[in-house]
């Protein structure tokens, strides 16, 4: 006889930097499908506190489903994407069996039950999840584009390894065509084009700009102060902030432009700053 599941999923805020939307049910479908159970429906709410658990949009349409069908089983990802707080867990477990329903992880793979539930918890049964409570890191086919933050013109998502065998998140490859088109902004510019004239160009051989959309000159020339804008943005030297270390590091692989045709783009800004050239 077939089970039928209702999974409930919560975005991510604060540390819990790997439990997205599109992760929790990769996972959940995953345990469901394991299982030989059938998925029925998902719901979802912001991260916007447990004080009003229940008044969350996605939990009150949860609940509504549970009154109008038969459901045997809620899912959710990891019990701190359900709520993190043992008296709110405890009493929406305790509705749930009141209604022959049972609630189940899919990390750690597991049937929540009164019996348990303290198990997830610090001794403070009032506060948050336990460290060391089950959070999982993004799937490698959840690492694409459209859910990660966009790159800088000039990289593409690629999941790799560093020089120290440390999976970099998600990480950065250099994408050839846009790569081509950042070296030929910065060595018509140190050759004298300025950042109009070059916009114009790029527009008219059609390559395309950041985020798909048309060249502009800001987009180029940027703010030097601020280090904003292609000519100024030191990623171009390989100078990348790599998830769980506190700086930037030199990665050799994604340096784009030359320390010397850098060299000679900062020195002719100085000289445009100074009315000397343009």
């Amino acid at each position: 006889m077939t089970r039928n599941v209702l999974f409930y999923a919560r975005h991510s805020a604060g540390y819990h930097d790997h439990a997205c939307l599109e992760t929790q049910l990769y996972y959940g479908h995953r345990f469901i499908k394991e299982n030989g159970w059938t998925f029925v429906k998902s719901y979802a709410d912001e991260d916007i506190g447990e004080v009003v658990f229940m008044a969350q949009p996605g939990v009150r349409k949860l609940f509504a489903h549970i009154e109008r069908e038969t459901v045997d089983i809620v899912l959710c990802h990891t019990l701190d994407r359900l709520c993190s707080r043992f008296d709110i867990a405890s009493r929406l477990l305790s509705e749930l069996a009141r209604k022959g329903i049972e609630l189940w992880a899919a990390d750690p793979g597991e049937r929540i039950t009164a019996r348990n539930l303290s198990d997830h918890y610090i001794d403070d049964r009032s506060t948050m999840l336990a460290m060391g409570s089950h959070i999982a890191h993004v799937p490698d086919d959840l690492r694409e584009d459209e859910h990660l933050v966009p790159l800088p013109f000039g990289y593409r998502y690629k999941g790799a390894f560093n020089a120290d065998r440390q999976y970099i998140f998600g990480f950065t490859a250099v994408d050839a065509d846009a790569a081509n088109a950042v070296q030929q902004i910065f060595q018509l510019y140190a050759e004298g084009m300025s950042p109009a004239k070059i916009a114009a160009l790029l527009n008219t051989v059609s390559v395309t700009g950041p985020r798909g959309k048309a060249w502009r000159d800001v987009t180029i020339r940027g703010d030097r102060t601020q280090s904003t804008g292609i000519l100024n943005d030191e990623i171009y030297l390989g100078r990348f902030w790599i998830p769980g270390r506190d700086r930037f590091d030199f990665v050799p692989a994604l340096q784009i432009v030359t320390q010397d045709l850098w060299y000679r783009v900062k020195q002719r800004q100085r000289l445009a700053a100074r009315g000397v050239a343009e």
